[in-house]
């Protein structure tokens, strides 16, 4: 691991997308929300919060684009629930990832 390689792996290893998304205290807030009301609409989140729609309907596509959150449509609403395995899945690989480059770095100091 050198040079600009050490720098991707690195990069690779932390997921920026995953870390990204949870950076905002607000997404933060609403995948909370999620978790502990079950499945819900737009509508149903954003009374709980007090910015406007328009920004609640972003945190929660950021949040389903990056995986945290799984849709599904019926008729014209769509209900958002948490995606437990998926988070789990990302944060088990990116500890296995940090692990192997703990690894490798001992290795170069020995």
């Amino acid at each position: 691991m050198s040079g600009n390689s050490g720098t991707d792996e690195f990069d690779y290893a932390f997921d920026s997308a995953f870390f990204k998304v949870l950076s905002e205290p607000a997404r933060l807030e609403i995948l909370r929300f999620v978790a502990l009301n079950g499945e819900c609409d737009i509508s149903r989140i954003a009374g709980e919060f007090p910015q406007d729609r328009s920004v609640i309907s972003r945190h929660l596509k950021q949040l389903a684009d990056a995986g945290f959150l799984e849709t599904e449509r019926r008729s014209r609403h769509t209900y958002y629930r948490v995606n437990g395995g998926e988070f789990l899945n990302r944060l088990e690989d990116m500890t296995l990832r940090v692990k192997e480059l703990i690894r490798e770095c001992d290795e170069l100091l020995e």
